[in-house]
């Protein structure tokens, strides 16, 4: 504060209403004291309820921890072991009781050191108020005394006048001894009263100048001093309110970050882990379903091919088939490289949890979502003519001709509406189609059969031979279509020929020079690919078909004969982008379709878990199906 200002030198005779305002400022601290009171009220009921919302969570929490850890149906019961999730929320739930008791505390110091110090400092600056309004009531009363002091001794010196001015006139005309003597003491009378008020007047006038420029000042700084003393012992009460609140804050700051310690302990595959490790029990595959004959017929689950007529029955079938395959193969491939490309990017979030975007997280999650219903609804249709070109090819009798090139699916009764657009590459061979090679197995697995390795024989030309390894080379899982149609191998007439020279480009390819015997295996379908058997070489395998000319069975349009080789047709698919699991727990394989794990172990997945339980994957060089369940 200023030691300049002064309300006595400024403002002199103003003790009144000074006297108003200082008394206004100190009343005031009573409504300060109420607003704390109240304050504490309200602190201490939010800790009241915070108290029984706890205690009210906390029993809800005991309640639903092991469904919530490790589900309904548990295989072992966790104990006292809870899910990292619930331990986060279990401190939650804990540092908010804490915090209901810090708000409890802060209601206390409220009370105890907020409104009640205001409390005592209004009685206090009230009570010194009442001391300096007493001592101006001093100092107006001292100069009050003067001025009735100075008007009494002016009635006095005027009264001695009067009584002067009478005595003179009444002795004047009778003038004796006695007469003058009563009038000497009439006028020594008058002047002493004179004297007596000359005296009172200087009195009243020095004791006036004393109230006006010293004594009022006085009594006007001790008001200005009294508030401004309000005002020091206000800030400091202020202050420690504010403590007190910054205190509880920092407590409660306190609550929070062991809150935030915790949940940062919440990693989200601890949660998997848990339940998987509660849930871990023995599993059987469910059996495959069987044929049943019926009672009065068909006794043997073979198919029955009497005729030509059943023949050209399962030829549209296949006919279909093919399209709907290599239809709903172009369509999985493309679905399945996006869902790759999301689970990269699920993967890359996931790599380090404490600083994973949550949105980022949700977003690619819902982008997944959207993707991978089309796609398992894509797969399915897949494997349905999978299965129906599998079954159809290693049933029928090698002397049928199964071959599909002159078939038109959109004449054919019953077809659905989206062969139509794949009559022209049917029908016209010398379209640039994708390549499409479909490697179709019947192996003995009772998984899905794309996983196995077997083929039916193609001819007694070729001899039996597996179309495709036991590997798969990758997630798009190619095909080839082979034809067990009569060829002219089986006759011994051989007029197919090479050419142009080709030299292989996938292990599924061979190479061909002109002048190479060759035998047809299986027909171009459309892909731009033709099966041939090397005689000259003994290998099998794809060659283009604008690099041969075939003339068994069906008579292939080779090339034009310009002694320029045509364009190669589009190269085989690539792999997708390679996608690893760990081993979360160690499996010992079970099936030679299977390979065993430990944890730890890095697989490469070449085809993803399609909801059977199962992912196929590499490891160390050997391929087979690992229980999805048990990596991460």
């Amino acid at each position: 504060m200023s030691a300049q200002l002064s309300i006595g030198n400024e403002l002199k005779d103003s003790f009144q209403q000074t006297h108003k305002w200082v008394e206004n400022n100190i009343k005031w601290l009573k409504e300060l004291e109420q607003f704390y009171r109240e304050r504490s009220k309200l602190e201490k009921e939010y800790s009241e309820k915070l108290t029984r919302l706890s205690s009210e969570y906390f029993t809800k929490k005991s309640s639903s921890s092991v469904p919530l850890s490790v589900g309904d149906t548990p295989a072992t019961t966790p104990g006292s072991l809870e899910a990292a999730g619930i331990v986060a929320w279990n401190e939650v739930l804990a540092q908010t009781e804490m915090i209901s008791k810090d708000h409890n505390k802060l209601a206390q110091d409220f009370d105890t050191q907020v409104a009640n110090q205001l409390s005592g400092l209004h009685s206090k600056l009230d009570m010194t108020l009442v001391k300096i309004a007493g001592f101006n009531g001093e100092i107006q009363g001292k100069r009050d005394n003067a001025y009735q002091a100075m008007e009494k001794a002016k009635k006095n010196y005027d009264d001695a006048c009067q009584s002067m001015e009478l005595t003179r006139s009444k002795y004047t005309k009778s003038s004796n001894e006695r007469n003058e003597r009563k009038l000497a003491e009439k006028e020594t009378a008058m002047n002493v009263s004179k004297n007596d008020y000359l005296i009172k007047i200087s009195l009243a006038n020095r004791l006036k100048d004393k109230y006006y420029f010293q004594d009022i000042p006085e009594a006007l700084d001790l008001l200005q001093d009294l508030n401004e003393a309000r005002i020091l012992f206000l800030n400091d009460i202020w202050k420690t309110a504010t403590a007190v609140e910054r205190d509880a804050g920092a407590r409660i700051t306190k609550r929070v970050d062991t809150v935030d310690g915790v949940v940062a302990q919440n990693m989200p595959h601890l949660s998997t882990a848990m339940y998987i490790k509660h849930n871990l029990k023995q599993w059987k595959e469910p059996a495959d379903f069987q044929y049943k004959p019926s009672p009065v017929w068909h006794d043997d689950e073979n198919f029955i091919v009497k005729s030509n007529t059943e023949v050209q029955e399962l030829k549209i079938k296949l006919a279909k088939s093919e399209q709907d395959y290599n239809k709903f193969q172009d369509m999985t491939q493309a679905e399945r490289s996006k869902l790759a490309s999301l689970n990269k990017t699920k993967q890359a979030l996931k790599s380090n949890e404490n600083a994973i975007d949550s949105n980022k997280f949700y977003e690619n999650l819902k982008s997944y979502l959207s993707l991978i219903s089309p796609f398992t609804s894509h797969e399915t249709l897949k494997l349905e003519a999978e299965v129906t070109i599998e079954s159809i090819q290693n049933n029928v009798p090698q002397e049928y001709d199964l071959s599909t090139d002159n078939i038109d699916v959109s004449k054919q009764k019953h077809k659905s509406g989206f062969f139509s657009k794949f009559k022209q590459n049917l029908l016209n061979p010398d379209n640039k189609p994708k390549r499409t090679s479909m490697n179709i197995h019947s192996g003995s697995s009772n998984r899905i059969s794309i996983f196995g390795s077997q083929k039916r024989p193609t001819s007694s030309a070729g001899g039996s031979e597996d179309v495709a390894s036991n590997d798969v080379d990758d997630l798009s899982s190619n095909y080839t279509t082979t034809t067990s149609g009569a060829t002219s191998s089986r006759t011994g007439i051989k007029k197919n020929k090479v050419l142009y020279a080709y030299a292989k480009q996938d292990t599924d390819e061979i190479s061909i020079s002109p002048g190479d015997s060759i035998s047809l295996l299986a027909a171009d379908t459309g892909s731009g690919w033709t099966k041939i058997r090397n005689d000259t070489t003994g290998e099998s395998g794809l060659v283009p078909t604008t690099y041969v000319k075939i003339t068994e069975n069906v008579a292939v349009d080779g090339g034009h004969g310009n002694g320029h080789a045509p364009a190669v047709p589009p190269p085989r698919r690539t792999t997708m982008p390679s996608r690893t699991l760990t081993a979360a727990y160690s499996y010992s394989a079970a099936g030679d379709d299977e390979i065993s794990i430990n944890v730890g172990d890095v697989i490469t997945v070449i085809r993803g878990d399609d909801g059977s339980g199962w992912t196929y994957g590499e490891l160390n060089g050997s391929k087979g199906l690992v229980p999805t369940s048990y990596c991460k």
